[in-house]
């Protein structure tokens, strides 16, 4: 009886969360080689280099955001090398790569500041992208990007006590 009670107890509570401990991983191969690729897509754009851009899509790709049809491929270099569309800075971080053979789908956050045709296009994005092997390279096949919040600030620290104040 004793026992019977004891396992109910363990099998009723709420699974314990994992302290969290600050560690330092390294970066798998598959997050270093689909970063450089996203860094490689994000200068292209910066640069208007059309030629670059398309090396790196397959002839499907196609873009969905929340609240908007789907975007060709074709279409979406149409407006990232635009004039009137200017990245000017980014950051990418937290990527993590699922290995499947001759596709991958990579995730992350990235950070932007941009504007088109006058308007603010700077936040921050939860970007997901599938990769597919075409002979010895990678292509971007299909992507899902959604706006997760405004660009933040810098945190600034405070400035030093002088011992005046």
């Amino acid at each position: 009886m004793g026992l019977m009670a004891l396992a109910i107890l363990a099998t009723a509570q709420e699974p314990v969360k994992p302290k969290a401990t600050p560690r330092i991983g390294t970066a798998t191969q598959q997050v270093t080689l689909f970063s450089a690729f996203e860094l490689q897509m994000l200068q292209a754009i910066q640069k208007k280099d059309r030629p670059g851009l398309e090396a790196m899509l397959a002839d499907e790709l196609v873009i969905t955001m929340p609240n908007s049809e789907p975007l060709a491929g074709d279409d979406w270099v149409d407006s990232v090398t635009a004039k009137d569309f200017n990245l000017k800075s980014f950051a990418i971080r937290q990527m993590s790569v699922v290995d499947l053979g001759d596709a991958a789908i990579v995730n992350f956050g990235r950070l932007q500041q941009a504007s088109y045709r006058g308007r603010d296009e700077s936040g921050e994005f939860f970007v997901v992208d599938m990769w597919k092997k075409s002979g010895d390279s990678w292509k971007l096949a299909n992507r899902y990007v959604a706006r997760v919040g405004p660009l933040t600030p810098a945190v600034k620290t405070p400035p030093r006590p002088t011992g005046k104040q």
